[in-house]
């Protein structure tokens, strides 16, 4: 059974948000469901609903220190793969008592609660987030 309680997103990296926005509308129809601007990291969101996901635009404007450089690469394309999980913190034990690396800056207070990404690993060349579910409750 997998420790993910279920599908959260897909963050996909573009280079111009508003583009990307409009491309989607346009060509296939989506509707932007929520648009962040998360300032002090210099970073634009937009999240569309995609089944029973979601899918996540990123425009990075400025690099954060804090965070590894792989977070934040200004590529286009995937970029990483979100779960949500019930139990952020023990799920986060889980994984890395497996081997799976954090990556720097990591866990942290994200758009919807705590994430966590971890680094690629043989076999798995995209990252993993972990997310805390939407639902959940601060202690």
């Amino acid at each position: 059974m997998s420790i993910f309680k279920k599908f959260d997103h897909i963050g996909l990296v573009v280079s111009d948000l508003n583009k990307a926005m409009d491309a989607l509308s346009h060509f296939f129809g989506f509707e932007c469901r929520e648009r962040l601007e998360i300032k002090g990291a210099g970073i634009r969101i937009a999240f569309y609903p995609l089944g029973t996901g979601q899918m996540e635009l990123i425009e990075f404007q400025k690099p954060m220190e804090e965070v590894d450089s792989i977070v934040l690469e200004p590529r286009s394309g995937v970029q990483h793969v979100a779960f949500q999980v019930d139990n952020f913190d023990d799920t986060l034990q889980k994984l890395t008592g497996k081997g799976l690396k954090v990556v720097r800056g990591f866990p942290r207070q994200g758009a919807h609660g705590k994430v966590a990404f971890f680094y690629p690993t043989e076999g798995l060349d995209v990252m993993v987030e972990i997310c805390e579910a939407r639902d959940h409750k601060p202690d």
